[in-house]
């Protein structure tokens, strides 16, 4: 079967859509598919695919532009572009109108719904775009609860794939930090660095690690010892991973964290925002979900997983578990089950 995955933008960014694009590709190309990858422009002087290590091809057909123009480009020339490929299936991240004949899945990564909502005309221009695909995807249950607020059906959930290669694991007695990844506004750095603060004040001698394109602002702001800045690559952020006795993750958004799946994959505890969604981060199970992102919360939880070691193995073991949920293989195949429905 001949599969195009569009990214709507550009497909560079480094982010957690451009690693389901590619993730997913994978999959269906391991299963003996012809996989392309098409968007819309590159903003980077790399190439994505050595970025995130495919083996497959890809295609931008113009350059960056503000948003409404992108959309009417695919019209015209990403459809053009689209049935030069002739291909059997079109895998969508971003919705756009795309003239082809072959069958068409829209998939809904939530980034972008809650901005719809402030803008009755771009709700309504997603709601028709969404309406002309054969079938829209929701990557977890709160992106599907949020479609409907918009009238966007979703016909069905299929979580995010992940490729569960080359994580380490350490034992409890080996690890020795708090990891906070993400430096983005939604990532909320401070309450992170106020939770080991809070931590810090109650005896436990621990560090934070910031992973992130930020992390030297925050080290510098607060000028904390404690505080480790870290720009890493992906298997650097393995070891890190590995090392963390937890991760701390209190965001104000997040549409499904591959974040979270990669620390359970290192058999690490998260301590998460309940923006994360419900089957990524399990209360009690594979970490602790909080509601809202008051540092004195997180530092709580945090407490209770360096106190107690024989709750630290528990939860641990349970993510390594969790992960199985999301092999990016099986993930692939269902994707291909639509396309013959």
């Amino acid at each position: 079967m001949r599969i195009l995955i569009t990214r709507r933008e550009h497909l560079d960014a480094l982010d957690g859509v451009s690693r389901f694009v590619f993730t997913l590709g994978e999959g269906m190309r391991k299963l003996g598919n012809e996989v392309f990858f098409l968007t819309h422009h590159i903003e980077r002087d790399f190439s994505p695919l050595e970025r995130w290590g495919v083996d497959a091809k890809y295609k931008a057909f113009s350059v960056p532009k503000p948003i409404k123009k992108v959309v009417i480009d695919w019209s015209f020339e990403g459809s053009k572009v689209v049935n030069e490929f002739s291909p059997d299936l079109i895998i969508m991240n971003g919705v756009t109108w795309i003239r082809s004949k072959a069958k068409k899945i829209a998939v809904i990564h939530g980034n972008g719904l809650d901005e719809a909502k402030k803008s009755k005309v771009n709700a309504l221009a997603l709601r028709f775009l969404y309406s002309r695909q054969d079938y829209v995807v929701c990557i977890s249950q709160k992106v599907k609860r949020m479609a409907p607020e918009l009238g966007i059906k979703c016909h069905e959930v299929i979580p995010i794939p992940f490729k569960n290669d080359g994580f380490k694991y350490y034992p409890r007695d080996k690890r020795g930090f708090i990891l906070h990844v993400g430096t983005r506004g939604e990532k909320n750095v401070t309450v992170s660095i106020e939770a080991i603060r809070l931590l810090r004040e109650r005896g436990f001698n621990v560090n934070l690690v910031i992973v992130g394109p930020a992390a030297h602002y925050w080290k510098e702001k607060f000028e904390y010892d404690w505080i480790i800045p870290k720009i890493v690559n992906d298997e650097e952020l393995k070891e890190l991973y590995a090392r963390a006795i937890a991760l701390i993750l209190p965001s104000t958004f997040d549409g499904f964290s591959y974040t979270t799946l990669e620390a359970s994959a290192s058999g690490t505890p998260v301590v998460g925002s309940n923006c994360i969604p419900e089957e990524a981060l399990i209360d009690g199970y594979n970490g602790f979900r909080i509601n809202g992102i008051n540092p004195n919360d997180y530092a709580k939880k945090l407490e209770m997983i360096l106190s107690n070691y024989e709750l630290w193995e528990k939860i641990s073991s349970n993510g390594k578990e969790l992960v199985k949920n999301y092999d990016y293989i099986s993930i692939s195949k269902r994707y291909l089950e639509l396309a013959s429905e």
